[in-house]
Formats: structure tokens, sequence, C-alpha cells
């Protein structure tokens, strides 16, 4: 268990900067369940909002060619002596954050 939540946060920071394809631009992982033998670790993405009418498909490629970049990541900020393989699965589309203006915030 440790070890996915530790491989979880390194693929979350990974996406939070150093994936430079735009098309993962506002992707977020959401879950991330590594196999019993931690062979293969099944991660849950979202969709930003304005990739809604696109679907995940150019999103999975991205994530496809990304893949050995990400797995090298994890090798080496984990120093783990075997990287599982990774799967990518597109649990939905994030929620739109409504713009909040001055009125009726309490700060």
């Amino acid at each position: 268990m440790r070890l996915q939540s530790s491989i979880f946060e390194e693929v979350s920071l990974l996406f939070r900067g150093e994936l430079s394809d735009p098309l993962l631009e506002g992707v977020t992982v959401t879950t991330l369940e590594l196999s019993p033998d931690g062979r293969q670790a099944r991660i849950g993405f979202t969709l930003p909002p304005e990739r809604q009418e696109s679907g995940p498909a150019p999103v999975e490629e991205a994530l496809e060619r990304a893949t050995g970049f990400i797995r090298s990541q994890l090798a080496l900020g984990l120093n783990l002596k075997r990287v599982p393989n990774l799967r990518f699965v597109c649990v939905g589309v994030a929620p739109r954050l409504l713009a909040t203006g001055g009125e009726g915030d309490e700060s």
C-alpha cells in the first residue's frame, strides 16, 4: 500500500510539472491501483472540461507516448528496481470551475 501511495504521488507530480505535451495540460491523475505482485499499475485520469468534445483518445495516445518517460522518472524518483507497467484509463471529465466575482466572497 505504501508503494502504491508513493507511485501515485510521483505520477501526480509528473503530471503537474514534467510532462510537456500540450494534450496533457489540465489532465489530472485521480486513482492508482497497483496489482498485488506490483507488476501492473492502473492509473485513472480525468480530462479537463475543454477536452470533453474531442474525447479521451488524443489524451490516451499522448499518455502512451509519455509512458516510457513516466516509468523512467518513477525508477529514478522512487529508486525502484522494477517499475510496474502503466495502463491509463479515463474515468471522466473534471467539473468546470466557476469563476467567482467579488460579490458575496467572504475573505
